[in-house]
């Protein structure tokens, strides 16, 4: 299948470049110029991107690009990424802590572990750190209120390089190639929607090109957010004519239409005199204005009160913890850049390389280089023949390498690190350093209360005095390294300003209230429309320059349609669909007849950014229904497996793939196509089965023999009632034949060594004990070699075409079989052993005679299958 592959992609690959090219040709010039940098590998900087914002704003008129008809596309990088080991094991579950579960670095590894054993708690955590449709928190040991949180290690290669992985950190987007299946994963590809993960490398092209003008459209909303914070605000009422001529301006409001709004009121200045002393007059005799006053001095009150508390909460002990506490961490941060910098660069001809002198010295030569060296390259320029942006010379090869070392050290995650943590902290000062305690608002309102209560305006004055020299305190314990300024003293004042207020409010309410004449209202309107004009008047150029700004709001709303990603989407997702969609049916439809399915499809649901999304469906159902309320379980587990293969097929890469009791619910005919498919796997990467079924583990065996694929077996078990312990072999009940006699010999040799040093006794038990086992292994062979071939176990099936196995076995072969699986009984502890006959225990060569009885049996016997 995989060479089936690969030669479609071989023979597509033309044909869908040429189409694209096609495409490409048709599209805006600064579109075809991003496709070619995309194909050439380029990718853009957000200096790179703000000038094609202004390429798209100018519109189109560029030249078609010639490079365009000629794009020559890279294909995609695929490493294989697998599993080595998972160690460093930590408050995972109930696991035993210290454990190491290491993987087979190809072929097919498969961990057995019983129930309760521990199992799923390492499967968990893989499952957690790689690729899975369905999410299992790792939980800690939820019988223990003291149990640390889960860590661990994953150690992994991307092809032969070692690199590890710490738990719960989040995963590096290599690890995502790596895909985990389970139950619950099966139960998510049935349910819900998915994108096709396989597609034409080509269509990496596109991708890019969608991505590109999401950087343009992003950068333009951000040029957009800009302009509308500036818009024009002349503070003249929205229901006046004027405000209502402000209100409608647009980017087509012309000049002329300016002029005539602004042109000036002959005295106005008089009349706006005449009705503010009219109002003045009315308001005079106007209960009306006792009532405002009190409730604009309750509102001062109030305000005031609100400022006074903002300044104490800020200035709070437990805030300037806080602080304290990002402080510490900026530091912490900083040490650890300096001191990585230190030991990246000890051997520079300089010292003090990653120093904060340093830095600022780096990034003067980085706005040197890209606003007048190197206005269009990413600094640092190393290309051969560039010169050194501070002594410009030509850099030579030492140079460009030290260049280059910098430069990934400057974007390396631990001075990111540092410079947030930094950043944090000097916001928090800032933030601190930025409040008032003096100011013409502060003053007014103090005053105003004053006004009403002398004592109570002394004592905030007197607080906001206190609470300036508080904030130079916390100031200085912030930056200066200065003491702990404590606690704020406690203060009624707030209380005493909630009391005045709530007094106020209290006599405004109950002051008696006319209405206002019509006069008056007559008045304060031709007041407000007078003012508006005079205001709008003044401010002619302002309504220019607001026009301007509107205008170029309008060029950035029709250059970010320009940029849209609908058009590119659908070419791309049409070019899935032709290119791939139809190979990945055909393979999904092989997979599911594989496993005896019928009658199911992929549904293409549509997609989005140029991904096809699909969900298992069924083929000529007639009503409504879904594959997950017409299949049964074992079904639907085969349709998740199908679904799981058809996506590890056309993974490039061939990451590694792992299962967790995978055949769960199936029938034995698909359990041994599952395992046949695993074993298929395994040939070209690496297969991990987590697995408590010890006949799926003889499946899994059998079939890798069959594929020629090396097996690592390992198991997960519980000591005493802990579980977690990893060790490299599978328990006896595992074992398969071949293993067993591994063990056999391995046991056997053990015995001959110390047969000479073991007291009779001892030596008897270890017989019996190895005996024991000889005697299962015999057992075993029959079952495998003769009783499975004629009988399936698992479906109930009697196979009448292996019939002739048991026609095959010859009276030699029965007679070995009783003689040496009678020894077995002999020797063995089944029966007691007759005083008469003074049982004595079998010689080492004795051992070995019946074993080598048994392996000449079984390959004598396992000829009959085939002849």
């Amino acid at each position: 299948m995989r060479d089936c592959v690969n030669l479609w992609c071989k023979d597509r690959r033309v044909t869908i470049e040429a189409d694209i090219i096609a495409w490409a040709l048709t599209r805006p010039a600064w579109q075809q110029d991003v496709l070619v940098a995309l194909a050439s590998g380029q990718s853009y900087t957000d200096q790179q991107v703000e000038a094609l914002v202004d390429v798209v704003l100018a519109g189109d008129k560029m030249a078609p690009s010639q490079e365009a008809k000629s794009i020559a596309l890279k294909p995609d990088a695929t490493e294989q990424i697998s599993l080595r080991a998972l160690t460093d094991v930590v408050g995972v579950n109930a696991l035993i802590s210290g454990q190491t579960l290491e993987f087979g670095p190809t072929g097919l590894t498969i961990v057995y572990g019983d129930n309760a054993s521990g199992k799923s708690g390492y499967a968990r955590l893989i499952k957690a750190m790689v690729d899975a449709r369905h999410s299992s928190d790792v939980l800690p040991d939820v019988f223990d209120e003291g149990a640390p949180q889960p860590t661990a290690v994953l150690r992994y290669a991307i092809a032969e390089t070692e690199l590890q992985h710490t738990f719960p950190s989040v995963p590096t987007p290599l690890m995502q190639r790596m895909r985990f299946y389970d139950e619950h994963c099966g139960d998510e590809y049935l349910t819900k929607e998915s994108t096709i993960s396989y597609r034409p490398s080509a269509l990496s092209l596109l991708d890019g090109l969608i991505g590109t003008c999401d950087q343009i459209r992003a950068a333009i909303s951000r040029r957009m957010t800009t302009l509308q914070s500036g818009a024009l605000n002349l503070g003249i009422a929205a229901d006046s004519t004027a405000g209502a001529f402000v209100a409608k301006l647009s980017a087509r409001t012309t000049d002329e239409a300016i002029d005539n709004a602004t042109a000036e009121v002959p005295d106005a200045g008089d009349r706006l005199a005449e009705l503010l002393q009219k109002e003045a007059q009315l308001n005079a005799s106007n209960p009306q204005k006792e009532k405002a006053r009190l409730a604009s001095l309750a509102k001062t009150t109030l305000e005031l009160k609100a400022a006074v508390d903002k300044l104490m909460d800020t200035l709070a002990a437990d805030k300037t913890a806080e602080r304290a506490k990002l402080g510490a961490t900026a530091v912490a941060a900083r040490n650890a850049a300096t001191m990585a910098a230190a030991n990246t660069f000890d051997d520079e001809p300089l010292s003090g390389v990653g120093s904060d002198t340093w830095r600022r010295l780096w990034e003067a030569a980085r706005a040197y280089s890209a606003a007048e060296a190197y206005p269009a390259q990413g600094f640092p320029v190393t290309a051969d023949g560039a010169h050194c942006v501070l002594c410009q010379q030509t850099l030579e090869e030492a140079a460009q390498s030290r260049l280059d070392r910098f430069n990934q050290y400057m974007t390396d995650t631990t001075q990111r690190d540092a410079r947030q943590a930094e950043a944090a902290f000097a916001a928090t000062v800032d933030e601190v350093s930025a409040l008032v305690f003096s100011s013409v608002g502060l003053s007014e309102k103090i005053a105003a209360v004053r006004g009403h209560d002398p004592g109570l305006g002394t004592e905030v004055e007197s607080l906001l005095t206190a609470l300036g020299a508080h904030r130079d305190r916390v100031s200085a314990y912030l930056t200066d390294d200065g003491a702990d300024p404590g606690e704020l003293a406690r203060s009624a004042i707030g209380s005493n300003l909630d009391e005045m207020a709530s007094a106020l409010s209290a006599r405004a309410a109950s002051t008696d209230t006319v209405r206002f004449a019509e006069d008056l209202a007559a008045a304060t309107k031709e007041r407000v429309e007078l003012q508006a004009r005079i205001r709008l008047c003044e401010s002619g150029q302002l309504v220019k320059d607001e026009v301007g700004r509107l205008k170029k709001l309008e060029a950035l709303k029709a250059a970010r349609s320009a940029a849209d990603t609908s058009s590119v989407t659908q070419k791309s997702a049409a070019l899935t669909r032709e290119y791939a969609t139809k190979m990945i049916l055909d393979e999904f439809t092989r997979e599911t007849e594989r496993l005896q399915l019928r009658r199911v499809t992929l549904d293409d649901l549509g997609g989005r950014k140029g991904q096809l999304s699909q969900r298992p469906g069924l083929l000529g159902a007639t009503r409504g229904t879904t594959t997950r309320t017409v299949l049964s379980e074992g079904e639907q587990t085969a349709l998740g497996l199908a679904g799981f293969f058809t996506e590890a097929t056309f993974d490039e890469s061939k990451s590694a793939v792992i299962f967790d009791d995978p055949v769960t619910s199936l029938d034995h005919v698909r359990r041994d196509k599952v395992a046949q498919r695993l074993a298929q796997l395994a040939m070209d990467r690496q297969v991990i089965v987590f697995t408590h079924d010890v006949a799926f583990v003889g499946n899994l065996t059998a079939s890798a023999e069959s594929e020629g694929v090396a097996v690592r077996e390992c198991s997960i078990e519980r000591r005493g009632s802990d579980p977690g312990v990893c060790v490299q072999w599978l328990p006896w009940k595992a074992k398969d034949f071949g293993s067993r006699l591994d063990h056999l010999r391995t046991e056997l040799a053990k015995l001959t060594k110390e047969r000479q040093g073991r007291l009779q006794d001892e030596y008897e038990e270890r017989v019996a004990t190895w005996a024991g086992y000889l005697s299962e292994t015999w057992e075993r062979c029959v079952s495998t070699e003769v009783l499975n071939q004629v009988f399936d176990r698992g479906s109930s099936h009697v196979l009448m075409q292996k019939f002739r196995v048991l026609a095959k076995v010859t009276d030699d072969d029965d007679q070995d079989l009783q003689e040496g699986y009678g020894a077995t009984s002999k020797w063995g502890r089944r029966h007691d052993k007759s005083v008469e006959t003074n049982y004595v225990a079998p010689e080492p060569e004795d051992l070995e005679r019946e074993l080598n009885r048994l392996v000449e049996w079984q390959k004598r016997v396992k000829k009959y299958r085939s002849s």
